[in-house]
């Protein structure tokens, strides 16, 4: 006959459930909506918003949209019809303005021909200009001497004993001398050329040879400074 006492106590260290814990239940994510409606254009948001009313009508998980479908379909028409007026105001604006520049330009050739009549029958008299009201040019103001040429350089040119030179131009210059020498200490120089512009092409140097150059401008108070010297080898 079994005994009701077993011996086996409720703090014994037996488990009545050995099986490991459940885990904790993980919440599902919930999805949003993603507009970004700042990024598109406003071509691109028409677009956007005519397909979604496309994929919204007849849609039966979106039975009682907010704003309902007449009021946004109310809001997608009157965006679009000021966008088709923005646009046709754009072209407008395009327009006009190409036209106000033809006339402008009408404009300007009808003053400089004013301009030419009231110089031909002021008889330069200031005065008379002025009572035109078109205004009388500055007296031009007289060169003094002239500075040295700056950025003064040689280089080879394309021929054998050719030698190409440049510099920045001198205002009130009227033509460059350039000289020459051998490049011993001190130096001998000769002219080389008499250049109008602000470039010389030199002939006739040895191959090989080490050539120094410098070169002034002339004006109307005469030669100014010589520019500082440019050494090059001959080709």
């Amino acid at each position: 006959m079994a005994l009701y006492d077993s011996g086996v106590t409720y703090d014994s260290g037996v488990l009545y459930d050995e099986s490991p814990p459940a885990p904790p239940l993980r919440r599902k994510t919930m999805a949003k909506v993603k507009l970004k409606l700042q990024d598109k254009s406003d071509s691109e948001l028409l677009t956007f918003s005519q397909q979604h009313i496309a994929a919204m009508t007849g849609n039966s998980n979106f039975t009682t949209p907010a704003p309902t479908v007449i009021a946004f379909q109310a809001l997608h028409d009157e965006f679009e019809a000021a966008l088709d007026a923005a646009a046709l105001a754009a072209e407008t604006s395009k327009q006009k303005t190409s036209t106000k520049d033809v006339k402008r330009s009408a404009l300007e050739r009808g003053l400089t021909d004013r301009g030419s009549y009231v110089d031909m029958t002021s008889g330069g008299i200031e005065a008379k200009i002025l009572s035109s009201n078109l205004p009388v040019r500055d007296a031009a103001a007289p060169i003094g001497p002239m500075p040295a040429p700056i950025d003064f350089l040689a280089t080879m040119g394309d021929m054998e004993g050719e030698m190409d030179l440049t510099w920045s131009r001198v205002r009130g210059a009227k033509s460059y001398i350039i000289q020459h020498s051998e490049n011993v200490s001190p130096r001998v120089w000769s002219q080389k050329a008499v250049s109008p512009k602000s470039s010389a092409t030199i002939t006739g140097c040895t191959p090989g040879a080490i050539c120094v150059f410098r070169v002034a401008a002339i004006g109307a108070a005469g030669q100014g400074p010589w520019s500082d010297e440019s050494v090059k080898m001959a080709p």
